[in-house]
Parts: C-alpha cells; structure tokens; sequence
C-alpha cells in the first residue's frame, strides 16, 4: 500500500512539476486529442469513444493552460538572460521604439504575404470581395513602409530632436489621412455585400483557416500594443501601432464574412455583416481623425502632445 501511496505521489509530483520533455510529450498528444475533439464535433459523431475523446481534450486543454502559466516564468528568465548577451536581442527587449520598428518590418513581410494569398484567392474564384482586401493589404504595406522609411532612414541624423519629432508628427499626420483614404475600400466591400445576391466568394475550408489565424494573431498583439503605444510619446511608433489596429479590425470583419459565407446565408447574416463593416468603417475613421486633430494640436504647440 506504501509503495502505491509513494508511486501516485511521485506521479503527481511530475505532473505539477514537468520537466521540458514532459511538458512537450503533453502538449503535443494534447494537441492531437483536441484536434480529433474538433473533427468528431464537426461529423456528428456521438458515440462513446467520442464521448472518451472530447473528456481527455478538456483534460489535456486544462493541463496545456497550466503549463503555459507555470512555465512563462521560467521561459521567460531564461530568454531575457540569453537576449541581454546580444545587442540585436538585447535593444529588442528593452527598447520600445526599436521593437516597434523591427515588428513593424515583420508587418510588411506579413501583410504583403496576405495581400498576395487575398490576390490568388481573387483570381481563383473571381471574387470582388478578395481584390478589395488584396488593394487594401497592399497599401497598408506602401503606408508601413513609407512610415519606416520617413523615421528611420539615414538622412534624418542631421535633424535635431524638435526637428525630427515635427517630422514624425506629420506623419503621423498624413497617416490619419490615408487610413480615412484606405477605408473606401472597406465602404466598397460593404456595398458589395449590400448589392450582390448570397454571400462574397472567400474560399472555404483552408481559406477560413487562413483568415482565422491571421486574425487572431494581428487582433491579439494590436489589442495590447494600442494601448501601450498611447503613453509613448514618439508619434512614428503611435502610427505604426494605430495601422495595426487598423489591420486588425478589416481581418475581424473579413474572417466574419468569410465564416458566414460558409455556415450561413440570408437576409440576417447579410445585415450582419454590413453591421460589422460599418463599425469596423466608423472606428477606422475616428481613428483617423483622432489622428489628424491630435498631431494638429501638437504640431501648433510646437512639442510632442502629452497624453492626460
């Protein structure tokens, strides 16, 4: 009986403290149990292995979670004592501005990769829809880019400090205006919904999957780093974060057509989307002018404006 008390002690002592394979071997069966969860959820299956199946990926999602939160201390030690060796690494986690820039970079790869991707599928289906999110992803990269190259390029050391924030006021300036510019687009893809007969043609099955992960990860970073780079007072890294979100809001209201394209059709989902279109439209556009009037006011005061 010792020795079965001692062994289950052990066990749970391994479970609560995994070492690095351990926590590894988990989640990558846990992954494989929600995975099959998934599939047997979307076929209707309701016999008892399913039942078995769906237990174990609650189960291993609980275990995945705890994981996550027991190890990111630890990860996260370790990863700062190992960036503070390089300076790349090093100005990467413990300067904001600088890691703007370098994401922003990472931005520009991604969403010219997601203009392209929006382009095939436009091609491949002749989707209206897919082209006005393929022009819309496309000048958000030109936008980024001339953000970039306006704050950052060589010729810019000869500026004093005043100087070179007027310079990045305006152009936080003029980004406000093209982000105001750029939702035409979105407004045309709404009367597109509102005009035509079903749903826009976005692709199924792989696309959505696409179109979910671009998502999550553009709205999860964008949510955090909006409100982040409200306090910062370099205006080129509050326009980057502002077009980010801005990113953001059209892949929300995209991935939701593209979900309603597939599991739903009539005149509900239809509103819906136009709906969604026109808050994603509005906010685009407060932002924007928010933008304008702000850079505005600081340009007049003839210093970066202070947030209250």
């Amino acid at each position: 009986m010792d020795r079965i008390t001692r062994f289950f002690k052990s066990l749970w002592h391994r479970v609560i403290n995994p070492s690095i394979v351990q926590a590894v071997t988990a989640i990558i069966i846990g992954s494989i149990f929600i995975a099959a969860a998934v599939v047997l959820s979307l076929s209707d299956t309701s016999d008892i292995g399913a039942y078995f199946c769906y237990a174990f990926a609650f189960l291993s999602l609980v275990y995945i979670g705890y994981i996550i939160c027991y190890g990111y201390p630890r990860v996260k030690q370790r990863t700062l004592e190992f960036a503070a060796k390089y300076t790349f690494t090093s100005n990467l986690v413990k300067n904001y501005g600088y890691r703007t820039m370098v994401m922003a970079c990472a931005s520009i790869a991604l969403n010219a990769l997601y203009a392209i991707y929006n382009g095939a599928l436009a091609i491949h289906y002749w989707s209206v829809w897919c082209s006005l999110l393929a022009v819309y992803y496309l000048l958000l990269c030109i936008l980024r880019g001339g953000l970039l190259t306006g704050t950052r390029v060589k010729g810019n050391e000869h500026l004093t400090p005043s100087e070179r924030a007027e310079q990045n006021i305006k152009l936080y300036v003029n980004c406000g205006i093209f982000l105001i510019v750029f939702t035409f687009l979105i407004i045309g893809a709404i009367v597109r919904i509102a005009v035509a007969e079903g749903n826009p043609r976005a692709g199924t099955g792989f696309p959505i999957f696409v179109s979910g992960l671009y998502t999550f990860i553009r709205f999860g970073f964008s949510a955090y780093n909006i409100r982040k780079a409200k306090k910062w007072q370099d205006f080129g890294t509050r326009a980057l974060r502002n077009i980010n979100f801005a990113d953001a809001l059209v892949a929300l209201f995209s991935f939701q057509v593209s979900l309603t394209s597939v599991f739903g059709e009539g005149q509900s989902n239809r509103v819906l989307n136009m709906a969604t279109g026109v808050a994603v439209c509005g906010i685009i556009v407060f932002m924007g002018i928010y933008m304008i009037a702000a850079g505005r006011r600081a340009l007049k005061r003839g210093r970066p404006l202070k947030e209250d």
